[in-house]
């Protein structure tokens, strides 16, 4: 490289730099919830469709108001009641609903007439007696908008459906400002609005503080390996630029950061520092014998570039593994982090020779020339490896078995807010609607009846009643609503509001006379949003715990006995909704989990046998890189760490990153072999000078991925720790097993025993 070139070479980088600068301040930041719903799916085509036919079952944002004593109080009630007034009246709010507010319908047995009449009065402290019994006798009322004790009440709202991310960030404000100014004692607010821009808030500073930590760490290990300013400056430099080309590369694409997308610019700063730390390490160990700056940048390229070149490759093809699932946010989380580190491959063959070509590192070079203390300790190291290398071996074996025990016990779940800590606001406010309401996760079941007539015949309906008893008191659905529901609530209208009647009426005429009273105007919205007499479609809605998906999944299995021994009418059903379609997105994701990590290994094998053109390389390769997947595999049985949507890519990420150093370690031993060194000395040159890149690159790889578990989402706190104790892990099966390993697979070349 002449200088020329150098210049050149750090112009256009420069102005390629300056243009994504430009691209990346575009960016923004948004949480979709739906986006990981599984894509191209039978199951989230039948929601959707469902949907569009009554309405989402995520868009509602639940006020939870708390009194110090009983909620039935006067001045308590008229503060509800002037706060769910201003609610009503903030933009996108469709509808506010609270206890001051509910009503229903009486048909006076003298006149006829249908009268509506509040179901608390709230103004007549009289009559707080008579109402709160009657409450606690109505289905429906506790858990949606009272609670069990009587302690708190909750304000129901309807917002826009599918309101934009601005737009749901206003909505949250507005509420939080309108609750804040009536001094309520304690207030809860739940919904997919405020959960999105907390999420939004969190996720910004998550990345600075990520980046920020990621710079500082690696600092301080490049500055132990090199002790030169030079030696932190150029591979920070290299990196920093990779990340900033990674999200201009986002932006020309028309995309945004999304949760998955926060840890990119960490996992890029950590692991394309690996290439810089090993041609930085080479190239000072070339200063080290002797040649001169021009030659040793010439031959530390040379010599490693087939090496970086594949360590680049095959930890790219450990996260394009990940573009083979179905869920948007996962698939591009693994394309943008494969073309960042191969940026940062290319980057680190462009821009550091042209830095180490025109700039004069004193200090790099001085230290390059002293005494290494590395050689000392990694020559003692593998002597005592060669020295108990049949105690090496069993150790290895024990510790597997042992870890294929734990993998047993991994447990296969997930739950809606298990990205957060439980510390946190949001999930705080979850656990308090589990405790005392019907809970926030949504509960949406279709029925399809096999002819529309179906609808007014006696035994379906009563099945349906069989049913819903069934799903209240097995599956714990809260507050449920239904036609069913609307049925009885007609019927107990019909007569003048008395609970003997809240039953669906067995006589066809009395149904005949439901239907027309369910006709009235005031009354069809509300039909309309459980029953679609077009598609022939039943809608039964309700609320649940967030107890797991393996909980639900068993639930919907003896839903299936159930019908099948207690419903005499034939129709089709099926539980669909938001919350469904993220426990299924978790189990193909885990489903596909084994597949990708068997893809991943199978082709970084092959690349590894067709380009040394040795079957040997396939399993020199994969070998010493299964142990740490094992072992962390058998840490997560033990410490009961599930195996869900962020713990589960981690395998992939991990064997892509963890077999780089086997490669820069085979690629030296291969080289060294071909120079007519024994296979003994061959490894014992590589374990002395390949062995401090990859301790170093593992220090940062490890270090910097350990800085995610500081995170409040779960997800990247599992992420973060996974996969920098696999590193860790993997290091060390490295070191130990395979020198042991190419001894074996060279023994015939060298059957002498040559001293360490």
């Amino acid at each position: 490289m002449s200088r020329r070139v150098s210049i050149i070479s750090l112009v256009v980088i420069a102005i390629v730099s300056a243009c994504c600068i430009w691209l990346a301040a575009t960016l923004k930041f948004s949480y979709d919830f739906e986006a990981f719903f599984p894509q191209d799916d039978p199951e989230t085509d039948f929601y959707l469709e469902f949907r569009d036919n009554f309405e989402t079952d995520n868009d509602f944002f639940v006020v939870v108001l708390e009194n110090d004593g009983s909620v039935f109080d006067a001045g308590f009630l008229q503060q509800v009641d002037s706060l769910n007034s201003r609610l009503q009246a903030v933009p996108n709010v469709v509808a506010a609903m609270g206890p001051t507010r509910l009503t229903r319908y009486v048909r006076d047995p003298l006149l006829g007439q249908l009268m509506s009449l509040p179901v608390l009065r709230w103004n007549e402290p009289e009559n707080f007696a008579i109402d709160s019994t009657d409450i606690a006798r109505s289905e429906g009322m506790l858990g949606y908008f009272f609670a069990e004790d009587f302690h708190s009440v909750a304000i129901n709202i309807r917002h826009t459906e599918k309101l934009s991310k601005q737009g749901c960030d206003q909505l949250s404000l507005d509420i939080e400002a309108a609750v804040k100014e009536f001094g309520f004692h304690k207030t809860h607010l739940i919904g997919r609005a405020l959960g999105q821009r907390l999420y939004v808030e969190l996720m910004i500073q998550e990345l600075i503080l990520f980046i920020s930590l990621s710079l500082i760490l690696t600092t301080l290990f490049l500055f132990i390996a090199f002790r030169s300013a030079w030696g932190i400056i150029i591979p920070t430099l290299v990196v920093l630029i990779s990340i900033l080309w990674t999200l201009g590369f986002i932006r020309i694409l028309g995309n945004d950061l999304d949760l998955m997308l926060t840890i990119l610019p960490t996992i890029i700063f950590v692991v394309g520092m690996s290439d810089s730390v090993h041609v930085l390490t080479k190239y000072m160990q070339e200063l080290r014998n002797g040649r001169e700056k021009r030659d040793a940048i010439r031959y530390a390229f040379k010599s490693i570039r087939l090496a970086t070149f594949l360590t680049a490759l095959t930890t790219s093809i450990g996260f394009l593994t990940l573009v083979l699932s179905n869920i948007e946010p996962i698939s591009n989380f693994g394309i943008y982090t494969s073309v960042g580190i191969m940026l940062a491959y290319g980057l680190t063959y462009t821009m550091l020779p042209a830095i180490l070509f025109l700039a004069t590192p004193k200090r790099l070079y001085l230290y390059a020339t002293s005494d290494d203390f590395w050689t000392m300790k990694l020559h003692g190291a593998l002597r005592w490896i060669i020295r108990k290398r049949r105690a090496v071996i069993a150790g290895t074996l024990i510790v597997c078995a042992a870890s294929v025990y734990g993998i047993m016990h991994v447990e296969v779940d997930n739950k809606m807010l298990e990205d957060l800590r439980d510390e946190h606001l949001l999930k705080q406010e979850f656990f308090f609607m589990e405790d005392h309401y019907s809970g926030c996760r949504p509960f949406e079941m279709a029925v399809v009846l096999e002819d529309v007539n179906q609808i007014n015949e006696k035994q379906f309906l009563k099945d349906m009643d069989t049913l819903q008893h069934w799903l209240t008191h097995v599956y714990g659905v809260g507050s449920l609503l239904s036609y069913n529901e609307i049925l009885k609530n007609a019927n107990m209208a019909m007569n003048a509001g008395s609970q003997d009647f809240y039953v669906v009426p067995a006589d066809s005429v009395e149904l005949r006379r439901l239907n027309k009273f369910l006709s009235r105007k005031e009354l069809t919205e509300v039909v309309k949003l459980h029953y679609n007499p077009e598609k022939k479609v039943l809608r039964i809605a309700g609320r649940i715990g967030d107890f797991g998906r393996v909980h639900y999944e068993q639930l919907n299995d003896s839903l299936d006995g159930f019908i099948a021994q207690n419903c005499q009418s034939k129709f089709g059903y099926k539980v669909t909704g938001t919350a469904h379609l993220i426990d299924l997105n978790n189990r193909y994701l885990v489903e596909n989990m084994v597949w990708d990590l068997l893809l991943s290994m199978v082709v970084i094998g092959l690349i590894m046998g067709i380009v040394y053109q040795s079957p040997k390389m396939i399993l020199l390769t994969i070998i010493p890189n299964m142990i740490p997947l094992v072992i962390v595999g058998g840490i997560m049985g033990a410490m009961g760490i599930p195996l869900k949507v962020s713990t589960s890519i981690v395998f992939n990420i991990a064997f892509g990153i963890a077999v780089d150093d086997t490669i820069h370690f085979l690629a030296r031993v291969r080289t060294l072999l071909r120079e007519g060194l024994t296979p003994m000395y061959a490894v014992k040159r590589t374990f002395l000078t390949t062995g401090k890149a990859m301790v170093v690159t593992t220090l940062i790889l490890s270090g910097g991925f350990l800085t995610l578990i500081l995170s409040d989402f779960l997800g990247t706190y599992y992420i973060g720790l996974l996969i920098s104790l696999t590193l860790f892990i993997a290091l060390i099966a490295e070191m130990l097993i395979s020198p042991l390993v190419i001894f074996y697979f060279y023994r015939k070349k060298d059957s002498r025993k040559i001293g360490l």
